[in-house]
């Protein structure tokens, strides 16, 4: 199946999740190398690199909404079906992030509870992970969905 046979729910969920990978792999590259997160949150050069993944993502989505935007006078592109899927995914990737942030809180209050405290970099982390976890499960989901309910392409 090529781009132009693809609806543009499934376009923008393909485009999203792969600009939002690479954003991980510089989130997960910024904060691990180096240091690592101990001195994560000493680094101003690792924030940035970390920030610039993150913008990146955030860049990269924006342009793939505008590219794929409905051109004056065309008909809709989506339909209550894309509606549907859009909304599954969505609700997988709200549970998908509630989780994911459950885990890595209690996964460091073990990691580091006899130490008393946890290094104010995994609280970056946090909240970037955050951001990237939820904009690629959303696209994941929305490719799921999008097969599981009978994707027009």
């Amino acid at each position: 199946m090529t781009m132009a046979d693809m609806s543009r729910t499934r376009l923008r969920a393909w485009l999203t999740a792969g600009i939002w990978s690479i954003a991980a792999a510089g989130l997960v590259g910024s904060f691990f190398l180096g240091s690592g997160p101990e001195g994560f949150a000493a680094d101003s050069l690792r924030h940035l690199t970390a920030a610039g993944a993150v913008a990146f993502g955030f860049f990269g989505y924006w342009l793939v909404l505008w590219v794929t935007r409905r051109r004056k006078g065309a008909p809709p592109a989506e339909d209550e079906r894309d509606l549907l899927v859009t909304s599954r995914a969505n609700q997988t990737a709200l549970v998908v992030v509630l989780v994911w942030v459950f885990a890595v809180a209690i996964g460091l209050w073990v990691a580091y509870e006899a130490a008393g405290q946890v290094p104010a970099g995994w609280l970056w982390f946090l909240a970037y992970g955050s951001v990237v976890v939820a904009t690629v499960t959303s696209a994941v989901g929305t490719l799921v969905w999008d097969g599981r309910l009978g994707g027009r392409g």
